[in-house]
């Protein structure tokens, strides 16, 4: 990772695909686990169970208050330092723990309307704080550019989850004990991030980093992360308290695969940071345009997908009780789309020391978002949130494209964005032509191919190097 400097549109596709396979287990496993809490709680139950997690998931990013970006970037720029980096991480990272799952409860104790009691909120915020005591070993592994080990450890995590849910479940705790498997699980993930790191010894003719100058090189992170935090959580929290608990639990079942979605797109775009990093102000690398490319494409083609097939896939995963969430799956899956084409550009903007711009944006879009949602729950209920959460999303689109052009000079590809452009609303229109259902969808994908072919956004060339890829991590995996 010390010779960033080196890196390649070919060098990036390893370690992006190890991440996204990794991932993708991992929320095959997520997903799953969602399946059995929405069968076994049912939608007044599971409603209550997402009102404690979405309020603990307001504070999810607080505890790290930028703290990994500096230890994955200190580790990989002086690997050396690497002990005098962790330890004041490790400490400071278990006492915002502690501060956020104490804070959690006494927050839910403060709104004006308890929906749920207040120990679902904090056995939640428990499981919240435990699962942070494992980010600065994650970030150091990062530093280290040992993104094998950190998909081992997320998929890891992921199994233990699935192991305390399964126990919850056949001991019939309903949600406190779903929550208390949720507490065991972090708990245990943080040991395993551990375990896997093999922390070094610190060198003891090297000056630890000082928690002032720890805190003071986090600050503009935290601060994009804590508005990150309050922006995606914001809906469930304005839900609950404005709408009825089955409606928070058709718009936690919708969510589901959006959500999912999200993580893939920040999967593929993260390890851009790095490149971005090291590369010029204004220079736009191949690596870059590929990946804005990769997602540009493929995210409306999942979104009309998703959309043609929402009722069915609700119906076979969760039940026919929760088919009624098809339309707000329909809108949250435009807005995952969305948020795959802005997250190689908030990564952009960060990396080459625009975080501030990026953080001006994520305050504008959640001031959108949160106006959206006062105005268009109480009218429309779950669907109203959706739409708040797709026209925020839109707008953080708009918002990063002009600052890339703005500030680091690097104008939009006329033909992705034109064919791209088509391309969606081919596809869209053959899907209400077509009805949905799987042979609509057949037809929306056809049409939403053909532009992508015309105006050569899609070449064999990707093709090709796609496969390339898979061809260098396949042996790396057999060997271990």
């Amino acid at each position: 990772m010390g010779a960033v400097g080196g890196m390649t549109s070919l060098s990036l596709g390893r370690p992006t695909l190890l991440l996204l396979l990794g991932r993708i287990a991992g929320y095959g496993l997520a997903l799953g686990n969602s399946i059995l809490v929405a069968r076994a709680l049912g939608a007044e139950r599971l409603g209550e169970y997402a009102y404690a997690m979405g309020l603990a998931g307001l504070f999810a990013l607080l505890p790290n208050l930028g703290i990994n970006p500096v230890v994955t970037r200190a580790v990989a720029a002086h690997p050396e330092d690497e002990g005098a980096v962790l330890p004041i991480a490790v400490r400071t990272q278990a006492f915002l723990a502690f501060l956020v799952a104490c804070g959690i409860p006494l927050f839910a104790a403060l709104l004006p309307v308890q929906p749920v009691p207040l120990a679902y909120v904090a056995l939640a915020a428990a499981q919240l704080g435990l699962g942070t005591l494992g980010w600065p070993y994650l970030a150091v592994l990062a530093g280290r550019a040992a993104f094998a080990r950190v998909a081992a450890v997320e998929l890891a995590s992921a199994l233990l989850g699935t192991v305390c849910l399964i126990g919850a479940l056949l001991l019939g705790g309903g949600v406190p004990g779903i929550l208390t498997a949720h507490v065991v699980a972090a708990g245990a993930a943080a040991l395993v991030a551990r375990a896997f790191t093999h922390p070094s010894r610190r060198d003891r003719r090297r000056p630890a980093l000082r928690l002032r100058d720890l805190v003071r090189q986090a600050a503009p992170f935290g601060a994009t992360a804590a508005v990150q935090s309050l922006y995606t959580r914001l809906d469930v929290l304005l839900l609950g308290q404005l709408a009825s608990s089955r409606a928070v639990g058709l718009y936690s079942v919708a969510y589901k695969a959006p959500n999912l979605l999200t993580y893939v797109g920040s999967t593929v775009a993260g390890p851009l940071f790095p490149l971005m990093a090291q590369t010029g102000t204004t220079e736009n690398p191949v690596a870059f345009q590929r990946a804005l490319r990769a997602l540009g494409v493929t995210g409306p083609a999942v979104a009309l997908a998703l959309s043609g097939l929402a009722a069915p896939i609700l119906g076979l995963l969760y039940g026919s009780e929760y088919e009624a969430a098809a339309p707000l799956l329909v809108l949250l899956v435009w807005s995952a789309a969305a948020n795959w084409l802005y997250a190689p550009l908030a990564v952009a903007l960060q990396a080459r020391r625009c975080e501030g711009w990026w953080l001006a944006s994520l305050i504008a879009a959640f001031a959108v978002n949160a106006a959206g949602n006062l105005w268009m729950i109480p009218r429309w209920g779950a669907l109203g949130a959706a739409a708040a959460t797709l026209v925020s999303e839109l707008v953080l689109v708009a918002i990063g494209t002009g600052l890339l052009a703005a500030r680091l000079r690097i104008l939009p590809a006329w033909r992705p964005a034109a064919g791209g452009l088509a391309a969606a609303a081919a596809g869209c229109v053959a899907l209400w032509l077509g009805g949905g259902g799987p042979a609509g969808t057949a037809l929306a994908l056809a049409a939403y191919v053909v532009p992508l072919l015309l105006l050569r956004v899609v070449t064999a060339e990707d093709g090709r190097l796609l496969l390339g890829w898979i061809r260098q991590i396949a042996p790396r995996a057999a060997s271990g």
